[in-house]
């Protein structure tokens, strides 16, 4: 019977359709390896690569012999067919330290594709046992043999690789020493600099020269690196730019520090700093950002502009922002020489920048901007006055609240915001006159005013204004302030006729840490809205008293749905049998999110609630509840949950509910 089932399967594996070739695959996994073998090596050599697939799958899941592997090894000479040798690479590199023999056995075959296919798969496996072999193969006549060795000696990460690595370097091949600084970069062991500066003299050998001394060079490399900025070819520029970023982030001597730096300054004022600033359009980020730095340390105001056109990019922002203060006052005052013949654009970037820089002697151009047509300007230069702390320029700042452009006065009243504890007499006023603007936008502009003035009174009367946004900010504030004199007010809050108002008193009672607002906020608990009652009982669990305990039982058989769940999360940060047996009430609901909730919490505070609940849960109506139930049975009890999850999978009918019992005992490969 077993032999016509074999007949069937590997007919079914030159059938026209791909999925019943693919399961004929599947198939052969029942079968001993030694019987599947030829079969599933045909498979591999499928012209599907789903069926190929499918076939490294079966054949490394049976744990091949050591014949077999040698047989997989074999297939990698299959001389017309590249998706079996695709497939026995694969299988090999899977099967991993168990092929290492295999292949060693194979490294000196005479086929060089086959030499070139076992070192690139023993790199992979990493097994440093290969280390001697790798080695020898340094010496492989073929081109691409020797240069695979080297790669992949780089990849075994084994520091006993260098001396041969170095000694390699005296090969003629350029393209084989190419690979070899590779292998020495990806090593990281230091090479002596006199070994490695020479071969900066050829032309191709530049830029792996220059990886290889950013990974594992000295300070004495600096002086190359810096040269390499001024290459007249472009990729060389960028990689000595990334080499001498990577080589001055490993160096922790100050005084070599110094040293590197000083010989990026000699580039400052030549002709070298053009093509820096061409890279600064580079397509790879890590040599932008190499090159931005670079401008910075150098110095030179030519590259002012230019970094600030790169704070347009997000991620190159405060690399961009962090050269431009190396670059100091003058680099600076570049900028302001240079805005006059911006675009509004640019004039906008420049403002940023001074804002972010502290530059006060932009004032003239700041004042100037805040009259301009574009709003972006407008906006940028109040930015500006509050980050550089311009308090003389505060009138303007004033005047541009009244701005028909909301962005611009919301630039405005953040200007403010930062001033106001340096100002306080001055912008109390320009708060107070808010405070009383009908339009409900400029009262909740007054509330960000004084929370920055600390004016917890004033912040309780616009806790009590008409409009409800108005009042829902005052109560942030209010709850942010952190002040023992607002919880007054927060507590009147908890009444609020806005529901929104409520949630954010009691969000902020909760993170006062006060054990005064408990009563009010247990009074609170009757709340008809349920989102005010989940903010109060999240604040409960917050302030973690165990006062809350009594509150909560006498409602818990009232609450429902998110009300409940939230409950449920309040008594797990309270923690404690009683707390944790109320928990266990829950899985009994007929909610089943409240039931998964339940399970959840109790499966972060140990085991002992499985036994008493455990059959009923796995046998509950909801599929899901069932499916959460047994991850955490087996997350909790490891395969000591064998025998139950085996039951469960035994009565269950559900596909989806047996597919995950299945999955949970594949890890003790029980089904």
């Amino acid at each position: 019977m077993l032999v016509d089932e074999l007949k069937t399967l590997v007919s079914l594996l030159e059938a026209p359709e791909e999925e019943e070739r693919r399961r004929a695959v599947i198939g052969l996994a029942g079968y001993p390896v030694e019987v599947a073998r030829a079969p599933l090596f045909a498979a591999m050599g499928d012209s599907s690569w789903r069926v190929r697939k499918e076939a490294v799958n079966v054949l490394v899941g049976m744990s091949p012999d050591e014949a077999t592997i040698d047989a997989i090894v074999s297939l990698l000479a299959a001389p017309d067919n590249a998706g079996l040798r695709n497939s026995a690479v694969e299988a090999l590199e899977r099967l991993g330290e168990q092929a290492t023999t295999s292949l060693l056995h194979t490294i000196t075959d005479r086929d060089h594709d086959v030499r070139k296919f076992v070192i690139d798969i023993l790199g992979t496996i990493g097994d440093r046992t290969c280390l001697p072999a790798l080695i020898a193969a340094l010496a492989d006549p073929d081109a691409n043999v020797s240069a695979a060795a080297a790669e992949n000696l780089g990849k075994l990460g084994d520091p006993r690789a260098v001396s041969p690595l170095v000694a390699a370097l005296a090969a003629p091949d350029v393209w084989f020493r190419y690979s070899v600084l590779g292998a020495l970069a990806r090593l990281g062991v230091p090479v002596p600099y006199a070994v490695l500066a020479p071969l900066a003299a050829e032309n191709l050998l530049k830029r792996p020269v220059f990886d290889c001394l950013g990974a594992v060079g000295t300070v004495e490399a600096a002086g190359l690196l810096v040269s390499g900025l001024t290459d007249r070819v472009r990729t060389v520029r960028e990689a000595a730019a990334v080499a001498l970023m990577r080589l001055r982030d490993r160096l922790d001597d100050p005084a070599a520090l110094t040293t590197l730096d000083r010989q990026l300054a000699t580039l400052r004022g030549t002709a070298g700093i053009n093509g820096l600033l061409a890279s600064l359009d580079a397509a790879e980020q890590t040599t932008v950002e190499a090159v931005v730095r670079i401008l910075g340390l150098i110095g030179d105001t030519r590259a002012a502009v230019p970094l600030v056109q790169g704070v347009r990019n997000e991620r190159l922002r405060r690399l961009c922002l962090d050269g431009l203060r190396d670059l100091g006052v003058t680099g600076l005052a570049a900028l302001a020489a240079a805005y006059p013949e911006a675009d509004d654009e640019e004039r906008t970037l420049i403002l940023h920048v001074w804002g972010e820089l502290g530059y006060a002697a932009g004032e003239t151009f700041i004042e100037e901007a805040m009259t301009a047509g574009q709003p972006a300007l407008r906006r940028a230069a109040a930015v500006a006055v509050g980050k550089i702390g311009l308090t003389s320029l505060l009138g303007n700042i004033e005047a541009l609240l009244a701005d028909s452009d909301s962005d611009v006065r919301d630039g405005c009243i953040g200007a403010l915001v930062r001033l106001a504890p340096a100002e306080s007499n001055a912008v109390r006023p320009i708060a107070q006159s808010l405070a009383g603007a009908a339009a409900p936008e400029r009262r909740r502009d007054a509330v960000l005013l004084y929370a920055a003035l600390a004016d917890v009174e004033r912040l309780a009367l616009l806790a009590k204004d008409e409009d409800s946004l108005v009042r829902r900010s005052a109560v942030v504030a209010l709850a942010e302030a952190g002040r023992r004199e607002s919880l007054g007010s927060l507590v009147m809050a908890l009444v609020d006729e806005d529901a929104e108002v409520r949630i954010a008193a009691a969000t902020g009672l909760g993170e006062s840490g006060n054990a005064e607002v408990l009563a009010p906020l247990f009074v609170a608990l009757e709340d008809e809205d349920p989102w005010v009652q989940c903010a109060i009982l999240r604040s409960l669990g917050k302030l973690g008293s165990e006062n809350a305990l009594d509150a909560i039982e006498q409602r818990l058989s009232s609450f429902e749905g998110v009300v409940l769940i939230a409950a449920l999360e309040t008594l797990s940060c309270i923690k404690g049998p009683r707390a944790l047996a109320l928990v266990r009430r829950a899985l009994d609901n007929p909610d089943e999110e409240v039931v998964k909730a339940a399970i959840g919490i109790l499966a972060n505070d140990g085991t002992e609630w499985l036994a008493e609940s455990g059959e009923r849960l796995l046998r509950h109506p909801h599929w899901d509840v069932r499916i959460t139930f047994a991850r955490a049975l087996a997350q909790l009890l490891g395969e000591a949950a064998v025998p139950q999850l085996l039951a469960a999978l035994d009565a269950e009918e559900d596909d989806l509910v047996r597919g995950q019992l299945r999955d949970l005992l594949g890890r003790w490969r029980q089904c």
